[in-house]
């Protein structure tokens, strides 16, 4: 197995691991770990293109699973299948660590990884990690293949796919990746 690299997220305390990529596994699935500090997580989502399934290893991993919070204890696992809104959270007062895999592997989320935390660290995105270029934020919904579950960005769907657009034919995406996926 390659050498895996730690990203880190200030803002949410999440630190994650890519132990297997997709390029790793043939496409098969992309594997990560993350360790969570108190008090993080990520928004409710949901996404389109694959199923994640979570593993908790360390502490309590609490989950949001449609409407339902629950928590997973070490050894135990949810699979969340495509377009189920979740999100994961650490309501406790310590870390938890937690691996997940995307099926099928999912290259354009491991990039998206890479670039949101490199933008949060470098500064570039607001207090809610929205990257301030639009169009880098259009590539990382993308990449991400992330949903929101809020009405301010159903408003925003007609010009993502602009936005997007526009961002590889300005080369925001090759700048993005050369500066943060290498």
């Amino acid at each position: 197995m390659p050498e895996s690299k730690t990203y880190y997220n200030p803002v949410n305390g999440e630190y994650t691991k890519i132990l297997e990529s997709a390029a790793d596994t043939n496409g098969e699935y992309s594997h990560l770990e993350v360790c969570l500090k108190p008090g993080g997580g990520n928004p409710p989502h949901y996404h389109k293109k694959f199923t994640e399934e979570f593993f908790a290893v360390k502490g309590l991993l609490g989950m949001q699973y449609e409407k339902e919070d629950l928590h997973l204890q070490p050894g135990e696992n949810r699979l969340v299948p495509i377009g189920t809104v979740h999100r994961f959270f650490n309501d406790t007062d310590e870390e938890i660590i937690f691996r997940i895999i995307l099926r099928k592997g999912q290259p354009g989320f491991e990039n998206f990884i890479k670039s949101l935390f490199g933008l949060v660290n470098d500064r570039k995105t607001t207090k809610r990690q929205t990257p301030k270029n639009p169009l880098y934020a259009a590539l990382l919904l993308k990449w991400g293949d992330t949903h929101l579950k809020n009405p301010f960005f159903y408003l925003l769907t007609p010009f993502a796919g602009m936005a997007y657009f526009l961002a590889k034919v300005t080369g925001a995406d090759t700048r993005l990746k050369n500066r943060y996926c290498r």
